[in-house]
């Protein structure tokens, strides 16, 4: 009898807490207070249930933040893509991928800084995003891929680092005109590499 207890109150569990509703919760919990309350005590609180339900649908907290990760990248690789069929996609994608480090400052350290295989994937996800850009615009960039997207990423990620950490701030138009000037010395066949710091040229 008390096993047939067991195995329905599994059941309902099963019924009333989804494997998204978990998600969801641990999304919360790291975009409010980061990985260090990354615990199933702290996701199942958020949930105002046990954390038995976790554990019936994921292996351990390794197992969840892994998945939690891939829906993350997943995410961004549809959101940023919905910039492709702009004039001029990679300053979209980079104002997109600055302004969600400025408003968003916990969830941006939690998923790029905080986790070093999360931010991993993360990073993944971006240059998969980039590389799908750069094939639909079909342009030449006088330097192969790889390094033009490293240029391209270090560049983008150092704006956002300095605008999520409050170092500095930038006027919108202001991150418009430096991404586009960067772009476009790499198109003039210059060194990515030589304007990587410049923070665009304003002349």
């Amino acid at each position: 009898l008390k096993i047939i207890r067991r195995r329905m109150r599994e059941m309902a569990r099963r019924k009333t807490i989804t494997r998204d509703q978990i998600l969801t919760a641990a999304h919360q919990v790291i975009s409010e207070k980061g990985f260090s309350h990354f615990t199933a005590r702290n996701i199942a609180t958020q949930m105002n249930c046990s954390t038995q339900p976790i554990y019936l649908e994921f292996k351990n907290m390794n197992d969840l933040k892994e998945e939690l990760f891939n829906v993350m990248a997943d995410q961004f690789s549809d959101d940023f893509l919905k910039e492709s069929e702009m004039k001029d996609p990679f300053t979209e994608l980079g104002m997109r991928f600055i302004l969600f480090a400025k408003k968003n400052q916990q969830l941006y350290q939690s998923l790029y800084i905080e986790d070093v295989e999360g931010a991993q994937k993360m990073q993944a996800a971006f240059k998969k995003v980039f590389f799908t850009l750069l094939e639909k615009a079909g342009e030449a960039i006088n330097e192969t891929k790889e390094s033009f997207f490293l240029a391209y990423f270090i560049y983008v990620s150092g704006l956002a680092a300095m605008e999520n950490e409050k170092i500095l701030s930038f006027e919108m138009e202001d991150l418009r005109t430096m991404l586009t000037t960067f772009l476009q010395s790499v198109r003039e066949g210059k060194n990515a590499g030589a304007t990587l710091f410049t923070l665009g040229n304003f002349a």
